[in-house]
């Protein structure tokens, strides 16, 4: 017995030695609207063994059972499932009874005579209880605690999704700088510093550089924390990164809030962003010479030479970065401000190129519209070349083969397209002619990708019913149980729930009841069994629960339908 579950569902085992009473109560709140998926178990060990599979919220439990009473079973449950509400049922009036349930976290107590009110009641009550102990009030509040602690892990992501060209709206960035505690202006320019350890020392292991690196930091907040509001994250590549901004009393917050026009800059004095670019590499000189005297640590430095938007944030760290990998770049202990790099095209083309990661992303979460609009932007990146074999096409091809083959594995792919090796043409780039070409053709793969990926859902879904659909047309006179059923095809009971519903609008419940109802008239029409033994045969041991049902489907009870055929 079951009942489809829904986001507000709660499990419900019921466990008696007496069958009768069990498929009673199952019977009274599977015909109820209350959020209950409902279990039967006909002693404590059954009970037990159900339990250690699934959550269960409301134990309601004879006292009185053989190898393992009720009040063993409820300590049992509690500590797999301490949030658990225990209702017990007794057919006796006894008051030690009543007092160690009740010191065992028990809600209520009711007497098996005094009928189905009092029990309806209890599990109400035991309802109430959960939905008041996880308020949405509660919720928000573990989620401010929880993440408080995870703030420096979530202001890190999302720093570094903006240094991989993630787009952010000023409105958005000022509500994320706020959630995450980033101590700057969201709408204000802002100038960047990239720091790189040369070289370790060679007593240091690897939890020291994690050390190391904050000590790093401390030493840059010794030395700008008082003129700057700034903030620090690790990049790829180890590579320390801060973002700062001149605060409203220093001097230099002139070079962000007010930019000087060129041509009322002055010759004797120095604009805004010059006296505050050379401010900054006058001072990590300074942090320079503290890590090599303090922590005996060879650090390099590159900075932006003035400040800028919030948009360029991605394209102004590659451009710092690139400073690693170049000229004095490749020495221990430089310098550097961008003012040395020329920007290029060809700079900018790699800064959207930069979130070629995502497309990944994309793939996996099946976003077509936002793969299609990265990926063109890509593509007009890197444009047409007199080669494909050097330069920025040889990267993006080489980096988009390597985000598809994970994927066209998974669909088993890896095939023909038109006849030709897919292989072929992407392991090597020399298949094609033209950058258009090779971009049409990974065009052509996405497609391939997102049409296998809805089909093969749909497909295993199918699968899944199918296989239902055939268990319960064999097992008609078995375990039915949405565990049983999960069991069988290997999914969780919520999951397989909610995918049935999805795909045929109806629950689990109602295929089984129809199938149940089909064969019972198939047997009363061309049988002799009796009517209790027809009930059997479907599943129901008790013949006035097979009656009520058959009644409630058909409008006419079993008798009166074999009657009726005559």
């Amino acid at each position: 017995m079951m009942r489809e579950e829904s986001e507000s569902m709660y499990r419900m085992l019921i466990v008696d030695d007496e069958p009768i009473i069990v498929e009673g109560l199952s019977e009274l709140f599977l015909q109820s609207d209350y959020p209950l998926e409902v279990y039967q178990a006909f002693d404590g060990m059954e009970a037990l063994a159900i339990s250690r599979k699934l959550r269960i919220d409301i134990l309601l439990t004879d006292i009185e059972m053989p190898e393992m009473n009720g009040i063993e079973l409820q300590q049992e449950v509690l500590r797999l499932w301490p949030r658990c509400k225990s209702i017990f049922l007794t057919g006796y009036n006894e008051f030690d009874y009543i007092q160690s349930s009740i010191r065992g976290g028990a809600i209520d107590y009711v007497l098996k005579t005094e009928g189905d009110a009092p029990i309806i009641s209890s599990v109400e009550k035991a309802i109430r209880v959960i939905a008041e102990e996880v308020t949405y009030e509660g919720l928000i509040a573990n989620a401010r605690s929880s993440l408080k602690l995870a703030l420096p892990a979530l202001r890190k992501e999302y720093l570094n999704g903006l240094l991989e060209g993630e787009a952010s709206s000023p409105a958005v960035r000022e509500e994320r700088f706020a959630q995450f505690e980033v101590p700057l202006d969201s709408e204000l320019p802002v100038v960047m510093a990239v720091g790189r350890i040369d070289r370790w020392r060679e007593d240091a292991t690897g939890s020291d550089k994690v050390l190391f690196a904050y000590s790093i930091n401390n030493i840059f907040e010794e030395f700008f924390a008082q003129e700057f509001e700034l903030t620090h994250f690790r990049g790829d590549h180890e590579r320390l990164i801060w973002l700062l901004q001149p605060k409203k009393e220093s001097g230099y917050y002139q070079a962000i809030a007010v930019k000087q026009p060129i041509h009322e800059r002055s010759v004797v004095e120095p604009d805004p962003a010059a006296r505050l670019h050379a401010y900054l590499l006058g001072m990590l000189e300074s942090v320079q010479t503290a890590c090599s005297n303090y922590l005996k640590l060879a650090c390099s430095f590159v900075v932006s030479s003035e400040p800028f938007e919030w948009d360029a944030v991605a394209s102004k760290y590659e451009r710092l970065s690139q400073l690693f990998g170049r000229g004095l770049g490749l020495g221990s202990q430089m310098l550097l401000s961008d003012d040395r790099a020329k920007s290029s095209g060809d700079e900018q083309a790699r800064s959207k190129v930069k979130r070629i990661r995502l497309l990944d992303q994309y793939l996996m979460q099946k976003e077509r519209a936002k793969f299609d609009q990265l990926f063109e932007g890509i593509s007009q990146a890197v444009g047409e070349s007199a080669t494909l074999e050097e330069g920025l096409p040889l990267e993006v091809f080489y980096e988009l083969a390597a985000i598809f083959i994970p994927h066209l594995n998974r669909f088993e792919a890896l095939g023909t397209d038109d006849g030709q090796a897919i292989p072929d043409k992407l392991f090597s780039i020399r298949e094609h002619r033209s950058w258009k070409e090779a971009s049409d053709f990974f065009r052509k793969l996405a497609d391939l990708l997102f049409v296998r990926m809805d089909g093969g859902n749909e497909q295993e879904t199918s699968e899944v019913v199918e296989q239902i659909h055939r268990y319960v047309d064999e097992h008609i006179d078995g375990d039915l149980t949405l565990n049983r059923l999960a069991e069988h095809v290997y999914l969780t009971p919520f999951y397989l729930s909610r995918l049935y519903k999805q795909k045929t609008n109806h629950t689990i419940s109602d295929y089984i009841t129809r199938t149940r109802v089909d064969r019972a008239k198939q047997l009363l029409g061309e049988s002799s069994l009796k009517i209790h033994e027809v009930g059997m045969r479907i599943g129901y041991d008790s013949a006035s629960y097979f009656t009520r049902l058959f009644k409630k489907a058909t409008l006419l009870t079993p008798q009166e339908y074999r009657d009726s055929l005559k």
